[in-house]
């Protein structure tokens, strides 16, 4: 690995740069908080001692994931003032997402289910106090049809996963730094792992070069990511023009030298790996809207410690979108059937009730409901492989492109978000094998404390 450094572009002063990386040290931080307050109002009901429904005896793996969250949240040392502000806030906050996400959805629920938003309103507040549902999350998991309200309490909840099961299951040390995107890749590049290069990273203004700079690797379009985090923010693809010369979907045009510059004056706000752009496998090109489609795999250890897939979803981009294909930035996601690779009907996020289901890409007509995914089996073995790679971490979220010539890692996701396979497959994961391998590994590290 060569890890050759070029300096940052000397366009801004040092006192200017600091100042920059400040500010994004800071509003990383920030965002951090944000996000823990959220976590913590939104769960705020399911970690209080009283109030809770008792879930059936089959749906009795998420009752436990239920009831080790109230524990965890009264038992981390800032609960003493997290909890009494989250009781302040938690009336405020919940109102507020009532009305917010009632405007966005309503009248198009109500010709869909015969609910009023009155009513609506209701079903969020009964569904945020019994099950510590969120309004979006209302929406997301359609609780307005009566079957699907009657086992809310059998999903799987962020906060109680990434903020409560995952808070236990996380690696001890630094023998993991999976949110290390360049760190992640020269891990599975050493151990023979299938996984996108990163050629360079840029950090607090200056270039670091993985791949020389003068690798044939660079002749070809550009990919550019946060070195950490995930959901596709700030993600941005430049094209090679030839001579050198790379433009984005912007329309700006630069010199390979000055994309460099360009991209260090980035990195004093946060850091961002470059990588080589992908290109779909020939049968996915006419669902992809342009940008690279992947498969979201979610392992967990069995009772052997072994890695299985549990869910699979996978991503389209739409609209004028063809940089990325996440979800939560308006992409599609289809339930892929585990034993077949075929492709379910698709949605997105559920936040807003345009898109529904469909079976029909809405960009280029082309169906792919019932279709076959290529490399299926093949992707699956290499998201196990990978995840055996990584044998302290439990569950992992990984994300999977199919090429022409076969499967390839991307990256990651070391706290998977549940929410793309409940929306996706219509249903609670409370009863289904991953809820089981869950509690089974919460369990484990509980009496191995």
């Amino acid at each position: 690995m060569s890890d050759a450094t070029a300096p940052a572009s000397p366009a801004l002063p040092p006192w200017r740069q600091r100042l920059r990386m400040f500010r994004g040290a800071f509003r990383k931080k920030l965002l951090q908080l944000a996000e823990q307050l959220a976590y913590d109002a939104a769960g705020l009901p399911m970690a209080l001692p009283f109030g809770r429904p008792v879930l059936p005896p089959e749906a009795h793996h998420a009752q436990f994931l239920h009831d080790y969250y109230r524990r965890h949240f009264w038992r981390q040392p800032s609960s003493v003032l997290r909890g009494p502000l989250v009781l302040v806030l938690w009336p405020f906050a919940l109102a507020f997402t009532i009305v917010q996400y009632t405007l966005r959805n309503g009248s198009g629920i109500r010709t869909r289910s015969g609910k009023g938003p009155l009513r609506q309103m209701l079903e969020q507040a009964c569904q945020a106090w019994r099950n510590s549902i969120a309004p979006p999350w209302y929406y997301m998991f359609e609780l307005y049809t009566g079957h699907r309200g009657k086992i809310a309490g059998e999903y799987l909840t962020a906060h109680e996963t990434i903020a409560g099961a995952y808070d236990l299951l996380e690696p001890v040390g630094t023998a993991d730094q999976m949110a290390d995107k360049v760190w992640f890749a020269e891990h599975c590049l050493k151990l023979g792992i299938k996984v996108v290069p990163v050629l360079f990273y840029v950090s607090r203004g200056a270039v670091h070069f993985v791949v020389p700079p003068t690798d044939p690797a660079y002749d070809t379009d550009l990919f550019v990511k946060p070195r950490s985090g995930n959901g596709g923010h700030h993600a941005e693809r430049w094209d090679r023009l030839g001579e050198g010369d790379y433009r984005n979907s912007k329309g700006l045009t630069l010199s390979r030298d000055a994309l460099f510059a360009h991209l260090a004056a980035q990195s004093l706000r946060e850091d961002f790996i470059i990588q080589p752009r992908l290109v779909n496998h020939p049968a996915l090109d006419d669902i992809a809207n342009g940008a690279l489609s992947t498969l979201r795999v979610l392992t967990c250890k069995d009772e052997t410690g072994k890695a299985i897939a549990t869910n699979v979803a996978f991503r389209m981009a739409v609209g004028t979108n063809n940089v990325v294909d996440n979800f939560h930035q308006g992409g599609l996601a289809a339930p892929v059937d585990l034993s077949t690779g075929t492709i379910g009907p698709a949605s997105d996020i559920g936040r807003y009730p345009d898109i529904g289901w469909r079976e029909i890409h809405p960009v280029s007509g082309a169906h792919f409901a019932g279709r076959e995914l290529p490399f299926w089996k093949e992707a699956i073995a290499l998201a196990c492989e990978a995840g055996d790679a990584f044998p302290w971490r439990t569950a992992i979220g990984w994300d999977v492109a199919m090429l022409r010539d076969g499967p390839m890692i991307i990256e990651g996701n070391g706290k998977p978000d549940l929410d793309i396979h409940q929306r996706c497959e219509r249903r609670p994961l409370g009863r289904q094998r991953i809820a089981e391998l869950l509690a089974f590994n919460v369990k484990a590290a509980i009496k191995d404390r």
